[in-house]
């Protein structure tokens, strides 16, 4: 197994430079991450996988060794992945975490070359639920230099109680939480997308499977079953054997 020490790095479309470390050998796989993590959140499954793959993960912009740019765009979240994926020489498996599962997404349906796609709870959720202010309201907190703020704001978001977001700011993960809170803007963008459409799902292509945990709450089945009807047309999940639950994958023709 041969693994780089130090990141290696690209640069995505705006000429972000993006960050990001291989290891293993094998096919090549992308790990996305989700909020609150850089690419170190990948590094037990990476080493779980670099047996029998050669892993790459990244830091998303604006985490970690990556750099940033002033104006947001869901779609430079995209070139950045790209970016990554050209890096490997070959088409790629790429999973993705939560709102980096949203970002898979987002670049399957643009193009981005893969060769099959696996996403955990990519947290679309009803119009209805949807908290139409917690963008704006994590913009405005991180411009006033409140990162707390922002984590706290973020975290009533995702439905944590406040006794939990209590033990959260007592726990050691608070000051690394709070250092990439300026990320979480991205992170609301890139979910908010799927919040308000799905419709640009029926683009996909690329064999996609769909996760979520059996443990999470409503809107983890309700998430993947949206997503399934615009990719999979598979409305079906169960798997009464499992702790999570999976949809069935459609295979385009000519895919691997």
């Amino acid at each position: 197994m041969q693994t780089e020490q130090s990141p290696a790095v690209v640069q995505s479309r705006d000429g972000t430079t993006i960050a990001y470390e291989r290891s293993g050998a094998g096919p090549a796989v992308v790990l996305v991450a989700g909020a609150f993590c850089d690419r170190g959140w990948f590094d037990s499954l990476a080493a779980a996988l670099a047996a029998d793959f050669t892993v790459y993960s990244y830091d998303r912009r604006g985490r970690g060794d990556s750099g940033d740019s002033r104006a947001f765009s869901i779609d430079a979240e995209v070139e950045d992945l790209r970016a990554v994926v050209a890096a490997t020489g070959e088409t790629p498996l790429v999973y993705g975490l939560s709102s980096g599962a949203a970002l898979a997404l987002e670049a399957a349906a643009q193009a981005v070359p893969m060769r099959k796609l696996a996403v955990y709870e990519a947290p679309y959720m009803d119009d209805d639920q949807r908290d139409e202010t917690a963008q704006s309201d994590l913009e405005r907190l991180i411009a006033a230099g409140d990162r707390e703020g922002a984590v706290t704001r973020f975290l009533d978001l995702t439905g944590a109680s406040p006794e939990m977001v209590d033990e959260i700011k007592r726990s050691a993960d608070w000051p690394d939480m709070c250092a990439i809170a300026h990320t979480l803007p991205y992170d609301v963008a890139v979910c908010d997308h799927g919040c308000q459409s799905l419709d640009w799902l029926a683009s996909i292509t690329v064999p996609t499977l769909v996760m979520y945990g059996g443990d999470s709450g409503q809107w983890a089945p309700a998430s993947a079953t949206r997503i399934a009807a615009k990719v999979l047309e598979d409305k079906d999940f169960g798997d009464p054997r499992s702790g999570s639950r999976r949809c069935r994958r459609r295979y385009c023709p000519g895919s691997a």
